[in-house]
C-alpha cells in the first residue's frame, strides 16, 4: 500500500519545481499563441497535494514516480476550428504524445465532454531540458473552447465522473444540457466563419482584420460594439477599399508591433489616465492616421468622441497633439 505520508513529503520537496515546469511552458504557449493571432487563455497549475492523494487512492496502478498529470496547462478558445491550430502550436513547440479528442470516446448518438488533451514535455534539445528532464516532468494541456470548458467547469464534481452513482434521470438531463452546449458550440463557429465573409459590411471585415493583429500584443478583449463604431467612423478617411485598408494596416502593425507592446506594457503598469480606446483593436488605425492624417482625424473624431480620449492616445505613442 502507498506510504501516503512519505507522498505528502515528497510532493513538498518537489511542486516548487513542477510550478517552475508549467510556468515554463505556459510562457512559451502564451508567446506562440499570441503570434497566431488567436484570443486565448493560457493557464496553468500543479496538483493541490489532497488532489494528488487522492488520485493515487483512487487509482493503485500507479506510484507517485509515474502519476503523469502532477501539472496541467490549460488553454481557452472561442472556436472549435481554432482548437486544431492550438494543438498543432503545441506539438512544434514541445515533444508530445498523440493529442486526445474526448469526443472520440462517445458513441455518435452520445454527448458529454469534450476537450483534447495532449501530454506534452521539453525536447531533448530544449535549453532547460537538462533542468526539467522529459522522463520526470511532463505536463497534461487541455485545449478547450469556452463552450467545452463551460460544461466542464460545471459537470465536473456532479457528473461525467459519477458512474453510476447518478440516477438516470438526472445524467439525461446533464446530457440533454451538453448536447445544447455542443450545438451552440458549433453554432457559434459557424457564425464566426459566415461574419469572416461578410465583405458586404466592410466594419466587420476590418474589425475581424485588426484583431488577427491585435491579439497577437496578447491584449485584453475590446468592446466589439465599440470598435465597429469606430471603425465604421474612421475607415472613409483613408478612401481606398476594405481590403486595401487591411493589406495598409497589416504592414503598420508589422513594422511598429515593437512600439504597441511597448506602450501596453507601460499602460498596464499604470492603468489611470489611460485613453479607453487603447486596448481597442482599432487602436492600430488610430495610430496609422494620427501619423498620417491628424487633421482630418481629429475632426471626425470630435463629431463623435471626446478630443481628450484622442490627446491621450498621441501622448502615449509619444506623438505630438497640437
Amino acid at each position: 500500500m502507498i506510504d501516503l505520508a512519505e507522498v505528502r513529503r515528497q510532493w513538498a520537496k518537489d511542486e516548487p519545481q513542477f510550478q517552475a515546469f508549467g510556468r515554463t511552458v505556459a510562457r512559451r504557449l502564451i508567446r506562440a499563441v499570441q503570434r497566431t493571432g488567436i484570443n486565448a487563455a493560457v493557464s496553468f497549475r500543479t496538483k493541490e497535494v489532497d488532489s494528488l492523494l487522492k488520485k493515487l487512492i483512487l487509482t493503485p496502478q500507479y506510484s507517485y514516480a509515474t502519476l503523469g498529470d502532477k501539472v496541467g496547462v490549460r488553454v481557452v478558445v472561442r472556436y472549435r476550428q481554432e482548437v486544431s491550430r492550438i494543438s498543432s502550436v503545441a506539438q512544434e513547440l514541445f515533444s508530445c504524445g498523440k493529442p486526445e479528442d474526448t469526443a472520440e470516446r462517445l458513441a455518435e448518438d452520445r454527448v458529454g465532454y469534450l476537450s483534447t488533451h495532449i501530454d506534452v514535455m521539453l525536447t531533448a534539445k530544449d535549453r532547460v531540458a537538462a533542468r526539467f528532464p522529459g522522463a520526470r516532468y511532463r505536463a497534461e494541456l487541455q485545449v478547450r473552447t469556452l463552450a467545452q470548458h463551460l460544461w466542464s467547469e460545471m459537470s465536473h464534481d456532479t457528473t461525467y465522473k459519477s458512474g453510476n452513482v447518478v440516477e438516470p434521470d438526472l445524467k439525461r438531463r446533464v446530457n440533454l444540457l451538453a448536447g445544447l452546449i455542443e450545438v451552440a458550440d458549433r453554432e457559434f463557429s459557424r457564425l464566426d466563419e459566415e461574419f469572416s465573409r461578410v465583405e458586404a459590411i466592410p466594419e466587420v471585415k476590418l474589425l475581424k482584420a485588426l484583431e488577427g493583429q491585435y491579439f497577437k500584443l496578447g491584449a485584453q478583449k475590446g468592446d466589439t460594439d465599440l470598435s465597429l463604431d469606430v471603425i465604421r467612423n474612421l475607415w472613409p478617411l483613408y478612401g481606398k477599399t476594405p481590403d486595401e485598408i487591411q493589406s495598409h494596416l497589416e504592414q503598420v502593425f508589422a513594422e511598429k508591433s515593437a512600439i504597441f507592446k511597448t506602450v501596453f506594457a507601460d499602460a498596464t503598469a499604470a492603468p489611470r489616465g489611460r485613453s479607453a480606446f487603447l486596448f481597442q483593436p482599432e487602436v492600430v488605425m488610430i495610430y496609422d492616421l494620427l501619423h498620417s492624417q491628424q487633421y482630418d482625424l481629429r475632426r471626425a473624431w470630435t463629431q463623435h468622441y471626446p478630443e481628450r480620449e484622442l490627446e491621450l492616445l498621441a501622448t502615449a505613442f509619444g506623438m505630438s497633439f497640437e
